[in-house]
């Protein structure tokens, strides 16, 4: 297990580095990519946030779901380990004039996230899972769990092990779909949807 969390940590470092990186090209890229909108597509179909209800963003980024879950008049949180995208969320949050939806933005790592139990109506997680083997995923979902309101939902992403995408880069971890769905069951998470977008498969999921 030491192995494992000395590999997991060096994959945060990357990623960090990575996304401090191409900060200032990230969104330009990420709108011109078809895989991208199909995902995004998939958000909006089954994310439906209520006004009122406080949300998590884990791996905002420079905060295009997080954004849109403001316009929604969700409160909104949302974390990540790049402060460069970070940076670039809050200028889109004043752009947007959505300071009063947003209530904090923090650099920090999705294992170990800073909110109390219970207090959450939603948790998204887009475009992060991939890049992780899947014992990170199961401290993440736990993390997750935690944070939920009973009746809580849930929003995540993995490559679909179907499409070339994931099997062809060494860098993007490729999921068993029937062991990945049977540790989401052992959390005690319910499946409410599956969508395939773009490269990427999606979960509605419920905490009951």
């Amino acid at each position: 297990m030491e192995r494992k969390d000395k590999e997991i940590e060096e994959i945060k470092k990357f990623r960090k580095k990575f996304y401090d990186d191409h900060a200032n090209d990230y969104d330009n890229e990420w709108w011109n990519d078809e895989n991208a909108l199909e995902e995004f597509k998939g958000f909006k179909k089954f994310v439906k946030v209520k006004p009122g209800d406080m949300v998590l963003d884990i791996a905002t980024g420079t905060g295009t779901f997080l954004i849109e879950m403001a316009k929604a008049g969700a409160i909104c949180y949302g974390i990540d380990q790049s402060p460069k995208m970070l940076e670039k969320l809050r200028f889109k949050v004043k752009q947007e004039r959505m300071e009063k939806n947003v209530e904090k933005i923090s650099v920090g790592t999705a294992e170990k996230l800073p909110y109390t139990d219970g207090i959450l109506n939603w948790v998204v997680c887009i475009g992060m899972l991939e890049y992780y083997p899947l014992e990170y995923a199961k401290a993440v979902l736990l993390e997750i769990i935690r944070v939920l309101k009973p009746e809580g939902h849930c929003f995540i992403d993995i490559p679909n092990p179907n499409n070339s995408y994931a099997r062809e880069r060494d860098w993007i971890y490729s999921y068993n779909l029937e062991e990945f769905e049977k540790m989401i069951k052992s959390l005690e998470l319910k499946i409410s949807a599956r969508n395939n977008a773009g490269y990427m498969f999606q979960y509605l999921l419920f905490k009951p």
